[in-house]
C-alpha cells in the first residue's frame, strides 16, 4: 500500500489526536489544511477555497480528474480525509451568504457548492490550525501573521505562492521536495510549504498591489468580478499544475 493511501486510512481515526496542544497544525496530522483569507469572506477567499478544494486533489491524483474542462459539481468534493480547505475574512460578519456576483462567477468556473458558503471572521484558531494560509492580498497575509506570528513561514498571498510553486516545479529554485508516493499527500504538501518559506526571499516579486494582490471586486462592476475571478482561477491552476509536477518528481 502506498504512503498516501495509508495516510488516508489513518486519517479517520487519528485526525482529532494530531492537532498541537494549542490547536496548531502539526507534521503528524494526515490532513493538510488550507485557509484562504480576504476582507469580507464574500468574494475572493471563498472562490479560492472552492477552486483549491477541487483542483489540488485532481492535481495529485487523489480526487476526480478535471483537466482543462470546467469543474463539475461532483469534482468539487475533496478527497476524503486528506485535504481541508476553509476561508475567512478580516472584516467579515459571521453567517452571510456569498456575494451574488462572486457566486455566479464561481459557478461559471464550474464550482458547484457556492450557495452553501457562509462568511466568518478570521480568528486565531483558524490560523493556528492551518498548514498554509493564503491571503488574497498582502493585508490579509499580514492579518494572519498578526494573529499567529509563528504562521509567518506558512503565510503567503495567493499570487506569491503560485509564483513560488511554479518556480520550484520548474527547477528555478533548487529545493528538495519528496515525491507524494514517498511522503503521502499531507507530508508532501507540507514539504512544499516549507520549501516555499525557505525560498520566498529569493523570488523577485514587486511589492506593488499589481504583483501580489487579487483585485477586490466587491460592489464594483461585473467586469471587475469577472477579472478578479479569472485571476484567482489562473493562480489556483498554476499552483495545481506546479504541485502535480513536484508530486511526480
Amino acid at each position: 500500500m502506498s504512503g498516501w493511501r495509508r495516510a488516508r486510512d489513518d486519517a479517520a481515526t487519528s485526525t482529532s489526536l494530531t492537532r498541537g496542544s494549542a490547536g496548531e497544525a502539526t507534521s503528524a496530522d494526515p490532513v493538510f489544511r488550507i485557509l484562504t483569507v480576504c476582507t469580507g469572506n464574500l468574494c475572493r477567499s471563498p472562490q479560492a477555497e472552492q477552486l483549491l478544494r477541487a483542483r489540488i486533489p485532481a492535481a495529485l491524483g487523489i480526487g476526480i480528474g478535471i483537466g482543462a474542462a470546467p469543474l463539475s459539481a461532483a469534482a468539487t468534493a475533496p478527497a476524503p480525509d486528506l485535504l481541508a480547505v476553509a476561508s475567512a475574512g478580516t472584516m467579515a460578519y459571521d453567517g452571510d451568504p456569498m456575494d451574488d456576483l462572486a457566486a455566479s462567477e464561481a459557478e461559471r468556473l464550474g464550482v458547484g457548492d457556492v450557495r452553501a458558503h457562509r462568511t466568518r471572521r478570521i480568528r486565531e484558531p483558524h490560523v493556528l490550525g492551518a498548514d498554509l494560509v493564503l491571503g488574497m492580498a498582502r493585508e490579509h497575509r499580514a492579518a494572519g501573521m498578526r494573529l499567529v506570528p509563528s504562521a509567518s513561514r506558512r503565510a503567503f498571498t495567493l499570487i506569491e505562492f503560485a509564483h513560488i510553486v511554479e518556480a520550484l516545479a520548474h527547477g528555478d529554485l533548487p529545493e528538495p521536495v519528496p515525491s507524494i508516493e514517498a511522503a503521502g499527500p499531507a507530508a508532501f504538501l507540507r514539504a512544499v510549504v516549507h520549501a516555499a518559506a525557505r525560498t520566498k526571499g529569493r523570488m523577485r516579486l514587486s511589492a506593488t498591489s499589481h504583483e501580489l494582490d487579487i483585485e477586490d471586486p466587491y460592489r464594483l462592476d461585473p467586469a471587475v468580478y469577472r477579472r478578479s475571478a479569472e485571476a484567482i482561477d489562473g493562480h489556483v491552476a498554476r499552483i495545481a499544475d506546479g504541485l502535480a509536477t513536484l508530486a511526480r518528481a
